[in-house]
């Protein structure tokens, strides 16, 4: 589900990705409303708005990457492995979970190897893929209110959460892209299929959420230690999308040092999972 949601952005390369962003959110949302009130989690808890709203940043960014920096498989890899570093570094500094870090260490390692090796095919430092990169970091830590708050005594479900979750992304985008098109005194454009496609991907995108929480449920039927990898899979589908189909990393010589750094990214997943265990 996640590694084929933002495929639009590069079958259109010129559907602008913040017309992208208004249609996708739209889609996510209708379809929680779907599932919330289906279930009778409908909510609209202060707690997953605002992290709706800090998803918003994370989207944007990543959104933005893929056309900015032409390259949807390095994009997908740039920002997941950010992300989950994000949020490893976030859970042992400021919730104080325990780590082995005979693991966690060479994990960041892996992850630091990884994303250098992932530098822009026509030379140059990876920090100029910075889109792809605050992207990561935002989509790595947006959690964090809502992970402090349960702490302090909130009771809430992963399920009810995506509820409000949902609405703040919805706002959050569609109020960013307001002021963007006031400023360029224009409004984007929403060619028809693009459009229905994209919200199509909303749908797929909520899916893949509940898909994620049920997978990483320590009461459910996978658990954390094998679950969070195997939703790591996306990037995978991601990869060959770029690849594949879109003709991205066209020698073998691209193509063997993505698939290295894919791997020892991948590498660093689980061995930042064992860490936990």
């Amino acid at each position: 589900m996640f590694g084929s949601y933002m495929v639009p952005l590069k079958k259109w390369p010129n559907y602008s990705s913040w017309a992208y962003l208004s249609m996708m959110t739209l889609g996510a949302l209708l379809s929680a409303l779907v599932v919330a009130f289906y279930t009778g989690t409908f909510n609209v808890h202060p707690v997953g708005v605002f992290c709706g709203l800090l998803w918003v940043v994370g989207g944007a960014f990543c959104f933005w990457a893929v056309q900015a920096e032409a390259d949807l498989a390095g994009a997908g890899v740039r920002s997941m492995g950010v992300s989950i570093l994000a949020s490893f570094l976030s859970g042992v500094l400021l919730f104080g979970e325990q780590s082995k870090f005979f693991l966690s260490i060479p994990a960041i390692a892996c992850f630091l190897i990884g994303l250098s090796r992932l530098s822009p095919s026509h030379g140059g430092s990876v920090f100029k893929n910075w889109r792809s990169l605050l992207g990561g970091f935002a989509f790595g830590t947006y959690l964090i209110p809502y992970k402090l708050a349960l702490q302090s005594g909130l009771s809430m479900t992963d399920v009810e959460f995506l509820c409000p979750f949902t609405i703040g992304i919805f706002v959050g985008s569609q109020a960013l892209i307001a002021v963007l098109e006031i400023r360029r005194k224009k409004m984007f454009e929403y060619k028809l299929v693009p459009s229905v496609v994209t919200v199509l991907m909303g749908v797929l995108w909520t899916v893949g959420m509940h898909g994620c929480f049920w997978a990483i449920d320590v009461n459910g039927a996978l658990g954390y230690a094998i679950g969070y990898p195997l939703t790591q899979l996306n990037l995978l589908v991601n990869l060959g999308w770029g690849v594949f189909v879109f003709g991205e990393y066209k020698t073998a010589r691209e193509r063997i040092k993505l698939l290295l750094a894919t791997f020892i990214i991948l590498a660093g997943a689980v061995l930042l999972t064992l860490s936990k265990g």
